[in-house]
């Protein structure tokens, strides 16, 4: 290996990867820990899919929602959670500051019993200061509405 200054090159490859890394996270990797969220659908009384999870700003450039979630119903239906990500802004000059919906997301289906993690993430809107997200369990079924949780609704500033 080469030396610069004293160090080897891979040391300061790798001194600069933590930087750059320390400085931006990935889309689905929460910078820090977030508000909390629980949700449960349910089939009568029945319990058929949890989730939980937390709702961060990611180094300021994404909402990102954490997801652990699980099959409880093992009925052969899958299940997934639903994102729906809102910010505070104006939806034309001179309006008032509203919550407007911005995007939609779902997780991949799961029969998992476990609980299995999922990220979903939008980017942050540079016209707003604060984001919110609308969290549901579903099951999802064939040939009928999905059935979903009552959503969860959490949100930060930025």
């Amino acid at each position: 290996m080469a030396r610069i200054k004293g160090r080897t090159v891979r040391a300061s490859v790798l001194a600069m990867a933590a930087l750059v890394t320390g400085g931006l996270f990935l889309p689905g990797t929460a910078q820090a820990a977030g508000t909390p969220w629980s949700v449960t659908a349910y089939n009568g009384s029945t319990s058929i899919a949890k989730a939980n999870g937390d709702f961060a700003n990611n180094g300021g450039v994404y909402a990102t929602a954490g997801i652990n979630m699980a099959d409880t119903s093992n009925n052969g239906s899958p299940v997934y959670v639903e994102v729906k990500f809102y910010f505070w802004t104006r939806p034309f000059i001179g309006a008032p500051e509203i919550w407007m919906e911005v995007d939609k997301k779902q997780t991949s289906r799961t029969s998992s019993a476990k609980y299995v993690t999922a990220n979903v993430s939008t980017r942050l809107r540079p016209s707003s200061s604060k984001a919110r997200a609308s969290i549901m369990v579903c099951e999802d079924r064939n040939n009928k509405a999905d059935k979903c949780s009552a959503p969860s609704i959490v949100a930060f500033d930025y």
